[in-house]
């Protein structure tokens, strides 16, 4: 396991690091606010001609950065003509692939000790000339870095509160992670997907038939796979649940019959070998090591259900419009359960309550049953990026 995997996995060293960066974020923010210039407001009516077009996403974390992925059509809907470009990272562009982009730029985590690196890619974006820099997420300091200091004609997102931050603000509540785009298809006046979106060719959909064919997973001449219910073993520092779940887990799919694949990322291969003993004579399951993040997705797009605490994978699966079962454990994980017809959310379960849901889906589908332990989230919990 490298040092930087090691950190990410130490919820103490982990939860430091992320109270240390979010005061240091609002400090900066205050005085990037404070003295760069407030522009006069702007109507979206206003943009004609051919344009160029950067929206600004810089975010790792897999979920956050593909949650935004339905604006690039919206964009694409409203400038059909422009050149539309994506800032984004280095281990999220891949998300974008086959989507309306003309050119994908990426930043590296590296940039974090090599800070030079930022203002290299501020002048690059400068000599681009761009009319429109648009930050397609909320609370992003890179982000709004970007878009501020690129020296765009307009700027364009979503301020804090009462606060003017860009020529052309998006307004509305957000509830729920996927409102965002939403937001920004109501001010370009277009549609808009209501969940991530992700394409696969059909290239590497059958390159995932392949992979779950090696796995035991039959498919017919229609190419449809045999029904398995995909589980993906991980999620980020108190929205994990204990190998002791998914063993128990493990066991009750067995014990009914019901075949599984269980996906193991790069944080949690750790479990892998205790998994793999207590599946050693399987009859209905398999385990799959950390494959490449288009791979790992071309699989999990033949199964019936993906489930999955809060994590990248799980907006992976909306974004295949694969039927998502979201196991919450806390109550802010909510404004991330995908909330799709044929999705469920299933608050702090046990394994008992993961089979019911696997084998009876119709009695929990568009439901949320955490409405019956919580109260429902207000637009006053802020959404984090």
């Amino acid at each position: 396991m490298s040092l930087k995997t090691a950190i990410r996995t130490n919820t103490f060293l982990k939860t430091t690091a992320q109270k240390v960066e979010k005061i240091a974020r609002r400090g900066v923010t205050f005085l990037i606010t404070k003295y760069l210039r407030k522009n006069r407001a702007v109507e979206v009516e206003s943009l004609h001609g051919p344009l160029k077009i950067l929206l600004v996403r810089p975010n790792y974390r897999i979920g956050n950065a593909l949650i935004m992925s339905p604006i690039i059509e919206t964009f694409r809907q409203r400038f059909p003509d422009a050149q539309i470009d994506l800032l984004t990272t280095d281990n999220t562009r891949t998300l974008f692939r086959h989507q309306g982009v003309d050119h994908v730029l990426t930043l590296s985590r590296d940039a974090i000790v090599r800070p030079w690196r930022f203002p290299a890619m501020l002048r690059r974006l400068r000599r681009e000339q761009y009319d429109l820099a648009v930050q397609a997420g909320p609370s992003s300091l890179t982000g709004l870095i970007f878009v501020r200091c690129i020296k765009s004609r307009y700027t364009m997102g979503k301020g804090k509160r009462d606060q003017r931050w860009f020529d052309i603000e998006v307004s509305g509540d957000q509830r729920h992670a996927y409102d965002m785009p939403q937001m920004f298809a109501r001010a370009l006046d277009t549609s808009c997907r209501d969940r991530p979106l992700m394409l696969l060719s059909s290239g590497e959909r059958s390159i995932g038939r392949g992979e779950l064919e090696e796995l035991g997973i039959d498919f017919d001449d229609a190419g449809r796979a045999a029904p398995f219910v995909a589980l993906f073993v991980g999620g980020h520092l108190d929205k994990r649940l204990p190998l002791s779940f998914w063993q128990e887990s493990i066991d009750a799919l067995e014990s009914a019959g019901q075949r599984y694949v269980v996906f193991v990322g790069p944080e949690e291969l750790r479990h892998a070998p205790a998994l793999e003993q207590q599946m050693a004579d399987s009859r209905y399951g398999a385990l799959c090591r950390p494959r490449p993040l288009r791979i790992f997705a071309a699989m999990l797009h033949h199964a019936r259900h993906l489930i999955s605490p809060d994590s990248g994978p799980l907006h992976i699966g909306a974004a295949l419009d694969v039927p998502v079962m979201a196991l919450v454990q806390k109550r802010k994980s909510l404004k991330f359960a995908p909330r799709g017809p044929l999705d469920i959310v299933l608050w702090q379960p046990d394994a008992g309550r993961l089979l019911e849901a696997v084998t009876r889906p119709e009695q929990f589908q568009g439901r949320r049953d955490i409405e019956a332990v919580v109260p429902d989230p207000t637009p006053e919990m802020a959404l984090t990026s």
